[in-house]
């Protein structure tokens, strides 16, 4: 899904810019009497951001994205970020908020505010049907010596190996397209990865895959505001509380995924 520091706790992490002072946010009234408000979405993490056939930005976070204007009674600016820069677009008041697979992270919280969940990453095993070195039905069968790894460098799933998996050979690579023709081409066996990062792109490549049942951990999704912008968060956890409430996150979800998201948020009116 995204480059991230290879000991981060999630998946998305990139490392944590070091800014001497950050620009200060726009207040809530000013977006409200500008009528705008700035969203920063990555358009290279499909379904969660993609370029539609108008090579306009669009899918699941544009679509949460324009609810929230919409609900705002606000028109929505949506401004191009990738991984590394979201967090500094945030703090030098370029863009309002922050989509974009922004795992909740401590280190994230130090610099950035966080709304109430979105959304959920689950971490999981992505392996083939058959032509492993060794048969691959459980996290625990990747402790082998005989199991080859790849990895998107700097990934969730590199500390994760270190701590379960050391035995097995694991080669890191630079990007997701490469992982999947080193998994396609028989150069590798398995990858520990976020579900939501691989269960599109996977699709590109003629292999039957095979997805572990397990979860091996749980990461929760927020929208990103600048440090001390109260009054938006604030009222961007109402709004999410009832897009939860009525349905509107499950169904964009199953639009853009085609199924249920892994782990559920929690209803839970209080925040």
């Amino acid at each position: 899904m995204n480059r991230r520091d290879i000991f981060g706790l999630a998946a998305g992490a990139a490392a944590l810019p070091m800014l001497g002072s950050a620009a200060q946010a726009r207040p809530l009234d000013q977006i409200l009497s500008t009528k705008r408000l700035r969203a920063g979405i990555n358009p290279t993490l499909p379904p969660m951001g993609l370029f539609n056939e108008r090579n306009q930005i669009d899918g699941f976070d544009a679509d949460i994205a324009r609810e929230i204007a919409r609900r705002m009674n606000v028109e929505l600016e949506i401004v191009q970020v990738g991984s590394p820069d979201r967090i500094p677009f945030l703090q030098s008041d370029r863009i309002d908020i922050v989509l974009g697979s922004i795992t909740r992270t401590i280190e994230r919280a130090l610099v950035i505010d966080y709304t109430v969940p979105l959304h959920t990453q689950s971490m999981v095993v992505l392996t083939k049907q058959s032509g492993t070195a060794v048969p691959i039905n459980t996290p625990a069968d990747l402790n082998n010596r005989a199991v080859r790894l790849v990895q998107v460098r700097g990934t969730v799933g590199v500390p994760w190996i270190q701590a379960n998996a050391a035995q097995a050979q694991v080669t890191l690579l630079d990007n997701y397209p490469d992982c999947f023709r080193a998994l396609a081409q028989g150069r590798a066996d398995a990858m520990v990865d976020v579900a939501e990062s691989i269960v599109i792109p996977m699709r590109n490549f003629p292999v039957q895959w095979k997805i572990l049942d397990q979860v091996l951990a749980s990461f929760w999704v927020g929208i990103g505001v600048q440090k001390g912008n109260y009054a938006l968060r604030d009222v961007l956890n109402v709004i999410l509380f009832e897009l939860h409430r009525t349905g509107f996150v499950n169904t964009t979800w199953q639009k853009y995924f085609g199924v249920p998201m892994t782990t559920p948020i929690p209803f839970n009116p209080m925040f």
